[in-house]
C-alpha cells in the first residue's frame, strides 16, 4: 500500500527548534517472526529514540552512569579516612543526551539490548527518508543493524538499562493500514503510522536464527515525538482479531489505543472497512471513555497472576468494549529516561502475549446492534508511569 504524502511527512519528522537539545523523536517498530529451528514464534521490536540528541551531539550521555562529583583534596581527604570525606557529593546528575538503538524479544524470556550514539555519528535523508549509523538504517521501507552487549560491558554499565546478548537483522515492511491522527498538541504528537504492516527477512537474536513472514508478521508501527514521556503510558495494538461470530480470521481488522494524554486515550481501529476513531485531541469529542490496568482476581490457587487491560467507549454511534488478560511472568520490566533528566524514568511493563476480546456494538435508535464480537491474541500491551529522581 502507497503510504500518504501526509504520512510520509510525518514518519520523517525530526526534532526542530528547542527540542533539538529538550525532546523525544521515537520510532517503534513490532513484528512477528518464527524460529527456524523450533518453529516457535516470538514478537520482536526495534526502536530509534533520540533523547534531547543535540545537547551533547559529540558523544552520548547517559543520566543513569555514575559521575563522582569529587576534587583532587577531596580524594586526599577520602583517603586519608577523616571526617570531611563524609559529606562529600557522590553523584552529580545530568541531562542526557543520545541517540538509542534497541532490539527486543517479547515473549515467555523477554530481553532488549541497546546501542547508544551520538548524532552527530547520525547522517540524515529526506528524500529517500533514511537515518543511517554505521551498518545501521531506517528507512521508509528498511530496518538493517547490528547490536552487541558482551557481558563484561553489561556487568560495567548497568547505566545502559538493557540485556547482554547480540542481535542482527535484515528486513523490509510495507504499510497496509496507515493512520495520519492519534494525538497532537502544541509539543506532542503520537499516531499509529502504520496499525497494520508486512514485514519480511530475517534476523538472528542470541544465536537463534529467525524469519519474518509478510502475511504472519503481525506488525505495528508507531510514531511519537515531543517535549516528554506521558505521565501515565497505556498501549493495547493488534491486527490478530477472529470473529466468535463468524469463525473466520479479520484479516482486515486492526487497532491501536495509546494515552494517558492528561485524563484521555486515544483509539483507532479498522474493522474489515469501518473505520472508528475517537482521538484524545478532539474539542469535539463527546464519547464517554473508561479505561485501566489492574491485577485481575486470581479465579483458582495454581493460577498464573494476571493484568487487566480494559478499555470501554461510548458515542452517539458505537459501543466498543475490550478486555486483555496477560501472565505477570510474562511482562518486561524497562525503564526509559525522560528528557529533563535528573534521572526521571518512565517505569513501564510490557508484554505480547496479551488475549481478550472485543465487543463492537452500533447504535440505532434506543438499541444495540453487535457488529462484531472477537478474540484478540497477540496483543501488544504495555503499562507505566513516570517516576521521580532516584539518589
Amino acid at each position: 500500500m502507497a503510504v500518504s504524502k501526509k504520512g510520509l511527512k510525518n514518519s520523517r519528522f525530526g526534532l526542530n527548534g528547542a527540542h533539538k537539545k529538550v525532546g523525544i523523536n521515537y520510532w517503534r517498530f513490532f513484528f512477528n517472526a518464527k524460529s527456524r529451528y523450533s518453529g516457535v514464534e516470538s514478537i520482536f521490536f526495534i526502536e530509534l529514540e533520540m533523547l534531547n540528541p543535540w545537547h551533547s551531539p559529540a558523544e552520548p550521555i547517559l543520566g543513569y552512569k555514575p559521575r563522582v562529583k569529587i576534587s583532587e583534596d577531596d580524594l586526599q581527604y577520602a583517603l586519608a579516612g577523616t571526617s570531611s570525606a563524609l559529606s562529600l557529593e557522590s553523584e552529580k546528575l545530568v541531562t542526557p543526551s543520545y541517540v538509542a538503538l534497541r532490539i527486543g524479544k517479547l515473549d515467555s524470556s523477554p530481553k532488549h539490548l541497546c546501542e547508544y550514539i551520538p548524532v552527530k555519528n547520525i547522517k540524515f535523508n529526506t528524500k529517500p527518508f533514511e537515518i543511517i549509523s554505521g551498518n545501521s538504517k531506517i528507512s521508509d521501507n528498511e530496518l538493517i543493524g547490528k547490536i552487541s552487549i558482551s557481558n563484561e560491558d553489561h556487568q560495567k554499565h548497568p547505566e545502559y538499562l538493557c540485556d547482554q546478548g547480540i542481535a542482527s537483522w535484515n528486513l523490509k515492511y510495507d504499510i497496509i493500514k496507515e493512520s495520519t491522527e492519534g494525538y497532537e498538541d502544541k509539543t506532542d504528537k503520537w499516531f499509529p503510522i502504520g496499525m497494520h504492516a508486512y514485514f519480511s527477512g530475517a534476523l538472528s537474536f542470541d544465536g537463534v536464527e529467525y524469519e519474518v513472514e509478510p502475511k504472519k508478521s503481525s506488525g505495528y508501527i508507531e510514531r511519537f515525538w515531543g517535549k516528554s514521556f506521558n505521565e501515565t503510558w497505556f498501549h493495547l495494538s493488534s491486527s490478530n482479531l477472529t470473529s466468535l461470530i463468524s469463525g473466520s480470521t479479520l484479516f482486515n481488522s486492526c487497532f491501536a489505543i495509546h494515552g494517558a494524554f492528561g485524563e484521555q486515550i486515544s483509539f483507532l481501529g479498522d474493522f474489515e472497512g469501518t473505520e472508528i476513531k475517537f482521538c484524545a485531541d478532539d474539542l469535539k469529542r463527546s464519547e464517554q471513555t473508561v479505561w485501566y490496568c489492574v491485577e485481575a482476581p486470581e479465579l483458582d490457587e495454581d493460577e498464573d497472576k494476571r493484568l487487566h487491560w480494559s478499555v470501554s467507549l461510548n458515542s452517539k454511534i458505537w459501543v466498543i468494549d475490550i478486555d486483555i488478560y496477560c501472565k505477570e511472568k510474562d511482562l518486561y520490566n524497562r525503564i526509559l529516561e525522560l528528557p529533563e533528566g535528573k534521572r526521571k524514568v518512565l517505569n513501564m511493563v510490557q508484554t505480547s502475549t496479551g488475549i481478550g476480546e472485543l465487543k463492537l456494538y452500533k447504535k440505532i435508535k434506543n438499541d444495540l446492534e453487535q457488529i462484531e464480537f472477537a478474540r484478540i491474541t497477540n496483543v501488544i500491551c504495555e503499562f507505566g508511569h513516570t517516576e521521580d529522581a532516584e539518589l
